[in-house]
């Protein structure tokens, strides 16, 4: 034979000559597997145990994948062994149906083990840079600001009730505060509408827009990572984005910035978005929620989602020869803002999939999908190479847009296609967190940091900082890349997009900027402060911190109580027949303490959804609106508020009613508003339409009255407003009722500083019309204005009508100055308004100052009503009892204000009697008492 196989001989002994049996050879090396897991577990179990925190220790990440797979490989040999058994004794005992059973079972409990461990080991994954050696320029009000709010009371799912989306396991109300206060941090701002406002801003005056906030009509589209989402109905554990944080940011930018809904996109152009975030949104009993626009792929487009439209002209020009370009949604390139939310996520592919990857669902490759890319930026890439992210970040239509990043971190979970879990890095417990940066290359940095550190994370393997790298360094990247997605060719080199370090250990987090040490990230670890409740309603005994929240969850007929304080927010009744109070509306201390704020981009109250008379809103000072109060087809009662430093870039400044409202309006202040036509108040016509929500109206200072609006006003003082017409009020079409009112110090451009009348039908009685700019009163069309029992200045026809001087205590103040805060127009003893109104006309049964409204002013034994807002009820100085007589029960109600001011407690104005009066109670008030001691009757 060619070829011969070699005989083996055993060795012989040679004394014996007996053959030698050969040793059998011990394999030590079987062993290392088992002791090295069991060391492994035992070093694991010894360290974490003690302090969970310590399983994000590199060490411990080296050491759980070799434990967890010592136990399986156990499990699996000792599973095994008992199943072999039983077969063997099932044989003998002839049962061959289980004992085939048990042996299958044996050869399974083999194969477990190697199917569960056939994945190479996961390993920590380490930067190839030092740690806090920051690189890039960063970006933002606070460069390189990036705000984590780590908040468990948020997420409260047990894993196996409802969905983790349900309210019932993730707390809105939580989450609206993190929102709200991750903003504020990010910005460095004390409330809501000052940090969005210094947002846009700071976005407009780096885009070369000027110094500016959001402009009414603006467009905003957010995108989100919809990328489990392929239109099938969500699983309780789907991996999907948050609806409660996208809830939150559209109330935000709804209710605080004053955006329509109209003006706002949520996009993914590669997916679909699911019911549990449509649903949310659309069931918002506020309409603006209803006109927020849903983007989707068009394969998805159904059920009020629209489908994604490829902007021919919005292209990404992609800075590699073979990447290929990609086209924008037009949802997109049509709006001037942008906000990305991304995930907290690694990556199969990408090892990590963030803010800048969230854009894959914005391109336009052929087709939306972004499968053409995917070769220009995964983890298997080296450092120093091309990334197509780069290009993402940095085109005009993506990161040129954005204007704040946040990355959704309430529930983690394994990899993009996962399922949520928990993070033994957060306490073997959901993350429960959001982050928000305007530097997107710090804010992925950051989160990869989080995720590099979390053992479950398995996928955040091979270069997934590549794009980080390349990013924070494109002006002059390691690759050498011309990054410059905004032309075809190179023409432009990006900037750098952004600053990326890494944190000094994961117990710390703390960036070069924390440290002091570099001009890279900063990270802000936000908390909430505990809940702050301003706002009872009374019937249900809740509490809260905004009123829109009280609001949305109040039954019909409940009473919503609010303590002193400043509300910064847009009020809207959405439809609701309730009422909205301060804590005592009589008193104007309380009113003058409670503020409602507007933000200066809508009005501060809004009545638009057919509210009557039992949608009441009373004692509260109303400011900073663009308009105090809007009435659109609705009928509320307003009562006890100053409606003061209101705006309309056209009609009504200080209150605006149209297209069939009738309000019911009383006991109000309306000073200090301005407009062009109305600056106190404004009723008009319903032609032309409002504009849409969230820009002015056109028009009316103070008041503003429209067609077929006969507002129903009382007890007013309108005073200290400017328009171009009708300064005080302005009418168009309108027949409003005004009873026992004061216009004084209003001032017009053009015409009319007290009330302007276009075809309206005015009915004023018992009022005084005297200090404005002259004519006080204009009517132009048709129409007519009846007027009686009415001072007013230059003279009008009618019963009871006088010319003559209203002798108001002081109508000038101590600034001198008619139409301002310090103005007393009240009626001095001799003013020929005392008792010269008509009874049968008096609507009320007090005055502004609540006291009685028919009194017998000049003590002729006759009661008879004053003209105005307040009603003179004594004759002599001093007599504050009305009685017509100066005696000690007079005494006792000067000495229960005795030494106090205007705004104290206890203050009476009636009390102020010394010459001139001074606001406050004192002995020049006594000696005046004095001196008509026991006069009168």
């Amino acid at each position: 034979m060619l070829f011969r196989r070699k005989k083996s001989v055993s060795p012989v002994c040679p004394k014996t000559g007996r053959q030698i049996k050969p040793k059998p050879k011990i394999y030590w090396w079987i062993w290392l597997f088992p002791i090295t897991g069991l060391l492994s577990l035992i070093w694991f179990l010894i360290r974490v145990i003690p302090k969970p925190s310590r399983a994000t220790y590199p060490c411990q990440r080296l050491a759980a994948p070799i434990a967890s797979g010592f136990v399986v490989w156990l499990t699996g040999l000792v599973a095994s062994t008992l199943a072999y058994r039983k077969a063997r004794r099932l044989i003998r005992q002839s049962r061959y149906v289980l004992a085939g059973i048990c042996a299958a079972v044996a050869v399974m409990a083999l194969w477990w083990p190697l199917a569960i461990t056939a994945d190479k080991p996961a390993k920590a994954w380490t930067p190839t840079e030092p740690l806090n050696s920051p690189m890039g320029t960063a970006k933002g009000i606070y460069p390189g600001r990036v705000v984590w709010l780590y908040e468990p009371d948020s997420t409260s799912w047990n894993g196996s009730t409802g969905s983790w989306w349900d309210d019932n396991n993730t707390d809105q109300a939580i989450v609206h505060r993190m929102v709200s206060k991750t903003i504020q941090s990010l910005t460095g701002q004390s409330n809501d509408p000052n940090a969005w406002d210094a947002l846009f801003r700071h976005f407009n005056q780096t885009r070369g827009y000027g110094n500016i906030g959001y402009k009414p009509g603006e467009g905003i589209a957010i995108k989100i990572n919809m990328n489990q989402d392929s239109g099938g109905t969500w699983s309780p554990r789907d991996g999907m984005p948050s609806p409660h944080v996208i809830y939150s940011v559209l109330d935000q930018l709804i209710n605080v910035v004053g955006v329509s809904g109209s003006a706002i996109t949520i996009y993914d152009a590669s997916r679909y978005i699911g019911d549990p975030i449509y649903n949310k949104i659309k069931n918002d009993p506020n309409p603006s929620f209803r006109q927020v626009r849903f983007v989707v792929s068009p394969s998805y487009a159904r059920s009020g989602r629209y489908a994604a439209t490829r902007d021919t002209s919005g292209i990404v020009y992609t800075s590699h020869s073979s990447c290929p370009n990609a086209n924008m949604p037009m949802c997109v390139t049509q709006s001037k803002y942008l906000i990305n939310i991304a995930l907290l996520r690694p990556h199969s592919m990408y090892g990590i999939t963030l803010c800048a990857k969230n854009h894959y669902g914005s391109v336009h490759c052929g087709s939306w999908s972004p499968s053409p890319l995917h070769n220009y930026g995964d983890r298997g890439r080296p450092m120093g190479s091309y990334n197509c992210l780069v290009d993402l970040i940095g085109s005009q239509y993506l990161g040129g847009k954005t204007m704040l990043y946040m990355i959704d971190a309430l529930y983690g979970a394994e990899h993009q296609g996962a399922d949520v879990i928990k993070y033994l890095s957060f306490g073997d417990d959901w993350c429960s967190s959001i982050y928000a940066s305007q530097d997107p290359v710090a804010i992925d940095s950051v989160a990869l940091d989080f995720m590099r550190n979390e053992p479950r994370c398995t996928q955040v393997t091979g270069n997934p900082d590549n794009y980080l790298h390349e990013a924070a360094l494109a002006n002059d990247p390691c690759s050498g890349t011309f990054y410059d997605p905004d032309h075809a060719g190179d023409v432009t080199r990006l900037p750098s997009l952004g600053t990326h370090e890494h944190w000094n250990n994961p117990t710390d987090k703390q960036y070069s900027r924390n440290l002091g040490t570099g001009d890279g990230i900063e990270m802000v670890q936000a908390t909430l402060p505990p809940p702050n409740d301003r706002i009872f309603n009374q019937t249900s005994g809740n509490g809260y911190e905004h009123i829109r929240f009280a609001i949305t969850e109040a039954s019909p007929g409940d009473e919503i109580v609010l303590t002193p304080g400043i509300y910064l927010e847009k009020i809207d009744y959405l439809g609701k027949n309730l009422t909205l109070s301060s804590i005592d509306p009589n008193d104007p201390a309380v009113v003058a303490s409670t503020v409602i704020m507007g933000t200066g981009y809508t009005p501060a109250v809004i009545f638009e959804k057919n509210e009557g008379p039992t949608s009441v809103i009373s004692g509260f000072t109303i400011t900073g609106g663009n308009t105090g109060i809007y009435c659109y087809g609705s009928s509320p009662t307003i009562t006890n508020c100053v409606v003061t430093g209101n705006f309309a870039s056209s009609h009504g400044g200080g209150i605006r009613c149209q297209d069939y409202s009738y309000p019911i309006i009383s006991n109000c202040v309306i000073s200090g508003n301005s407009a062009i036509d109305g600056g106190g108040i404004y009723t008009g016509k319903p032609v032309p339409p409002p504009p849409p929500f969230g820009t002015a109206p056109a028009a009316a200072s103070a008041v503003e009255a429209s067609e077929a609006t006969n507002c129903i006003i009382t007890n007013c003082i309108i005073t200290g407003n400017t328009a171009q017409r009708g300064g005080g009020m302005y009418n168009s079409g309108t027949a409003p009722v005004l009873t026992n009112c004061t216009f004084s110090g209003n001032t017009a451009t053009l015409a009319a500083g007290g009330l302007y009348n276009y075809s309206s039908n005015p009915i004023l009685t018992n009022c005084i019309l005297w200090g404005d700019t002259l004519p006080e009163i204009y009517v132009d069309g048709t129409g007519a204005t009846t007027i009686s029992y009415s001072d007013v200045q230059g003279g009008w026809t009618g019963i009871g009508n006088i010319n003559d001087d209203p002798l108001f205590i002081d109508a000038e103040g101590f600034d001198e100055t008619a139409g301002t805060a310090d103005d007393n127009l009240r009626l001095s003893s001799d003013s020929p308004c005392i008792d010269t109104g008509d009874n049968i006309s008096t609507a009320s049964a007090t005055d502004l100052d609540v006291h009685p409204r028919i009194a017998d002013g000049d003590c002729n034994d006759t009661e008879i009503v004053d003209m105005g807002a307040y009603e003179f009820s004594y004759a002599y100085a001093g007599d504050f009892d009305g009685q017509c007589d100066v005696d000690y029960d007079d005494y006792a109600v000067l000495a229960s204000a005795w030494l106090t001011a205007d705004g104290w407690p206890y203050y009476n104005p009636a009390c102020d009697i010394s010459v001139p009066p001074d606001n406050f109670i004192d002995k020049a008030d006594l000696r005046v008492l004095t001196d008509n001691w026991l006069a009168g009757k």
